[in-house]
């Protein structure tokens, strides 16, 4: 079992705070002290253990030289080096030319702004949107298998702030070596007076409150400067929102290579225009643009998608469309029936608001908490949703060093479209006289010469921008003289960029891997395998963009006359 299978604990202990929340004010949902003893909590089913069991590293455990153990530094070194490789051609060629056209904060690009060097080194970023009181909370809880520090569950909207959920540390670092230090639990101890043991399950019964998990919580201002977390340019939006914005270290296993993005809920009316400080829309979709997952949860008792929630949902799906996948929590407390009808009408709803896709979105349904089922009908089903989604969720890592390749490929193709654009609109205002009057020719016929630079310069048409939002993005600039004019050098080295550097890095990634392979089977050291491995590769990528010479990596395996080729097969 791969090392990058991440160890995913489920809680067996059932708070009350869940059960008031989990029934949408249904009595039924109220979990009393001796029913807990004889519900069937999924969490504790042996069969439901065993199958997310699989997920751990523990469950089977792996020895240094174990074909997983090897596959796993070789994906990570290949990984290092696809980041270390990106960065250095961002900086060097891509940022230089954001700047010259002004595209920072201007235009829409996947993400505003300079891309700094730890959204590069991130962890994979999940984040959840959705209506007040709709489990966002319970499900992120449910999935670490414990509370964390911050966290507060209720019918009402309780979480006011923006909260990102990182790894912390051991939890052995911060806990005491006390009487009390026996009685954590899931990720959080009780009150001595809180507790009563269950002898027919062998587990505690929570009847009170709880005192938070070994863990702390880190204000906004502070994640904006710590160097090692990818929330620096959240500083655009000032103090109104870094005031509702905090950090939440934990503990958890899952935390060491996924970040969550824990949301406010979406409210209706006045109270998310006016209420909010900041622009809750733009938030969202900064972190959207720097997430690799996206899950929008909808409750199944209130299935209605707010017009405020619909505009967030538009907001964040620019460039985003493959990131989004649909929760449909809470469903165990509604009749076979009724969740048929549920279903249908979440899939009618997502497909009004997705007009141009005609994919149809992915849902998850099922019950995301730690207690158990309302209604058995659809168990198997809701099971296996389950099962689907963590599996989404462990492959994150492992792919993460793909999705910023593709998302360099999809922002340089943006950025040598807006150079096209915007260097034709300097080429056609003049330098002295008649600027106003050539700016109104232009911005009456945007979708003419949009039309004309586009195949002028052979350019795809699905990566041409709106020209509705393009032209409000031109609104911010009374004279277009500003723009560069045309640079044919700067367009030629776009293109070289994703034809031949980029299929480079990538080349030169799986003779990383490969080396690593090769090495690790000879049991050599492991301690300077990846570094050096990394190194001798960017020796040769360099060697290959400024002056090409054989490397030591391709000259030991493939041969001189063979140093800058792809490895052999056997390789």
């Amino acid at each position: 079992m791969s090392g990058d299978e991440l160890e995913i604990s489920f809680s067996t202990s059932t708070t009350k705070n869940d059960a008031s929340t989990h029934g949408a004010g249904s009595a039924s949902s109220s979990v009393s002290e001796n029913d807990c003893a004889k519900e069937d909590v999924r969490s504790s089913n042996k069969d439901t253990a065993a199958d997310f069991n699989k997920y751990s590293p523990d469950s089977n455990k792996t020895t240094h030289d174990s074909p997983s153990a090897i596959n796993k530094s070789a994906n990570d070194a290949s990984s290092k080096f696809i980041v270390k490789k990106l960065k250095e051609l961002y900086h060097s060629h891509v940022v230089e030319a954001e700047k010259r056209y002004h595209l920072h904060f201007n235009f829409c690009l996947p993400t505003d702004g300079e891309i700094k060097d730890s959204e590069f080194d991130a962890t994979p970023m999940v984040l959840l949107i959705g209506q007040y009181s709709t489990g966002k909370t319970t499900f992120i809880s449910h999935l670490l298998g414990e509370d964390f520090p911050g966290m507060h569950i209720g019918p009402e909207p309780t979480t006011d702030k923006f909260m990102a959920l990182f790894y912390g540390g051991d939890r052995s670092d911060d806990s005491s070596p006390d009487d009390t230090s026996e009685m954590f639990k899931s990720g959080f101890h009780k009150k001595g007076r809180c507790m009563k043991q269950d002898h027919d399950r062998s587990e505690f019964v929570a009847t009170d409150d709880f005192v938070p998990a070994p863990g702390k919580l880190v204000k906004g201002n502070t994640l904006t400067v710590t160097p090692s977390l990818p929330f620096s340019s959240l500083s655009q939006f000032g103090s109104a929102f870094l005031n509702h914005f905090v950090g939440s270290s934990s503990s958890s296993p899952l935390l060491k290579r996924i970040t969550f993005i824990d949301t406010p809920g979406v409210l209706s009316g006045e109270k998310q225009r006016i209420n909010r400080a900041y622009d809750f829309a733009k938030v969202a979709k900064w972190f959207a643009d720097r997430s690799d997952l996206i899950l929008l949860l909808f409750d199944a008792h209130k299935l209605d998608i707010s017009d405020e929630f619909k505009n967030v949902i538009d907001t964040i799906r620019q460039y985003n469309d493959d990131k989004i996948r649909c929760v449909l929590n809470k469903a165990d407390a509604v009749t076979r029936d009724q969740l048929v009808r549920v279903y249908g009408s979440l899939m009618w709803s997502m497909g009004k608001i997705f007009t141009n896709s005609p994919e149809v979105v992915r849902v998850y349904t099922g019950s995301y908490w730690n207690g158990g089922l309302i209604n058995h009908d659809f168990e198997q089903m809701f099971e296996k949703d389950e099962q689907l989604l963590v599996r989404e969720l462990v492959d994150l890592p492992r792919c993460a060093a793909e999705r910023k390749v593709n998302q360099m490929v999809n922002r340089i193709r943006l950025v040598k479209v807006h150079v096209c654009i915007l260097g034709t609109l300097r080429s056609l205002t003049p330098a002295f006289f008649g600027k106003r009057k050539s700016r109104e020719y232009i911005m009456n016929n945007l979708n003419v010469i949009m039309e004309n630079v586009r195949v002028q310069f052979d350019l795809s048409k699905g990566d041409m921008p709106d020209p509705v939002e393009f032209g409000n993005c031109l609104e911010n600039f009374p004279d277009f003289s500003v723009f560069p004019p045309i640079d044919s050098a700067l367009i030629q080295s776009l293109n070289r960029l994703i034809e031949e550097d980029i299929p480079c890095i990538v080349s030169d990634a799986e003779i990383v891997a490969s080396d690593v392979r090769l090495r690790r089977n000879k049991n050599e050291d492991k301690s300077a395998i990846q570094d050096e491995i990394v190194e001798e590769t960017t020796e040769l990528c360099t060697g290959r963009l400024v002056d090409p010479k054989p490397s030591k990596i391709c000259a030991r395996k493939i041969g001189p006359s063979k140093a800058l080729g792809s490895p052999p097969a056997e390789l």
